[in-house]
């Protein structure tokens, strides 16, 4: 391999991690809180954010959500 090669595999070794890393993140983040704060929300009679979404779009329209990072680390 060729120096050239070898800093192409080095950096798509590191933003492979970081894509999986973002990806564990949007996972944790679209659980909108945890089951403790969805159930808080259910108990006051609210739909979660995606829930009112969810009511608003077709059934088969697909969505972006934009901003997904947004506010995140932010509050206690």
């Amino acid at each position: 391999m060729n120096p050239k090669e070898l800093e192409f595999n080095k950096n798509d070794d590191a933003n492979r991690m970081l894509w999986s890393r973002y990806q564990k993140l949007a996972k944790q983040i679209h659980l909108g809180g945890g089951e403790k704060s969805q159930s808080k929300q259910r108990a006051k009679g609210k739909l979660t954010a995606r829930e009112r979404v969810n009511y608003l779009k077709d059934k088969d329209a697909d969505f972006l959500e934009i901003g997904t990072y947004a506010g995140y680390d932010m509050y206690p």
